[in-house]
């Protein structure tokens, strides 16, 4: 039996059909893939990030809880949640997220870095110590965790250790704005005024907003006799709302 031939319009109407059923398909797929994106874990955690950005911590740790819930091995999780709970000021919560991201994944520097921040917080100096040693360990080109690990050596009346740490993270990062204001205390607390002013000088011109360093940088100034530099380093002090500001104006320069 000879087939008919099929006319060429139908054939194109079919050719259609199938390019429709294909894209449709695909649509599917699409879509199914995105829907289960949507409600994965790291799709939790990047959301978490964004609420972090915006200042909604409580909104974050709710998105967090369900990244954790979704994944239990997801270490970024356990971390952000840590950082959630540290700024709730929950901080034995925080620690056990950060003892749970470390357990998940040891080689990531991160929350032995936060760990640290928290015994910080809790003037726990030794443990903070150690935190910060093992977080540079992993990570050794960050100006942050010298800086932080020089705070805690000056907790601990290490000050020539806390000198090298500020040192090295001005040499990582000169605009280091904690470090130079750190470095530029230790100075001034022995009496090396002019090392501490040019310190507080670097940490101003890095931050011209930064009310804290005006206000030292002003105060070290009136203890090498730059009376009119000090009346106009601690009136930026107040004009950039600087709590202790205001009185020493009153007191030194009116």
């Amino acid at each position: 039996m000879i087939l008919s031939k099929v006319p060429s319009k139908t054939l194109h109407q079919i050719e259609n059909l199938q390019k429709f059923q294909f894209i449709f398909f695909l649509s599917i797929i699409f879509s199914l893939m995105l829907s289960a994106c949507s409600g994965s874990s790291d799709a939790f955690v990047l959301k978490a990030k964004e609420q972090m950005k915006a200042g909604k911590t409580k909104e974050a740790l709710e998105l967090l809880n369900q990244a954790i819930d979704k994944n239990p091995e997801n270490a970024e999780a356990f971390d952000m949640r840590g950082v959630a709970n540290f700024e709730l000021k929950e901080y034995p919560n925080a620690l056990l997220d950060f003892d749970r991201a470390i357990a998940l994944n040891p080689k990531d520097y991160k929350p032995y870095f936060n760990r640290a921040t928290v015994e910080m917080a809790k003037s726990e100096w030794e443990s903070a110590y150690k935190d910060c040693t093992k977080a540079i360990e992993m990570q050794p080109d960050s100006s942050d965790l010298y800086t932080a690990r020089g705070t805690v050596s000056a907790a601990l009346k290490k000050v020539d250790d806390a000198m090298k740490d500020f040192d090295k993270a001005i040499s990582i990062n000169p605009k280091d704005i904690d470090a130079l204001y750190n470095r530029g205390n230790i100075q001034y607390q022995n009496d090396n005024f002019e090392l501490a002013m040019k310190d507080f000088a670097d940490a101003v011109r890095a931050n011209p907003k930064y009310g804290k360093g005006f206000y030292a940088l002003g105060i070290v100034q009136t203890k090498i006799k730059k009376h009119d530099d000090a009346c106009l380093s601690l009136k930026q002090a107040d004009r950039l709302g600087y709590p202790d500001a205001k009185d020493a104006v009153k007191a030194l320069c009116e």
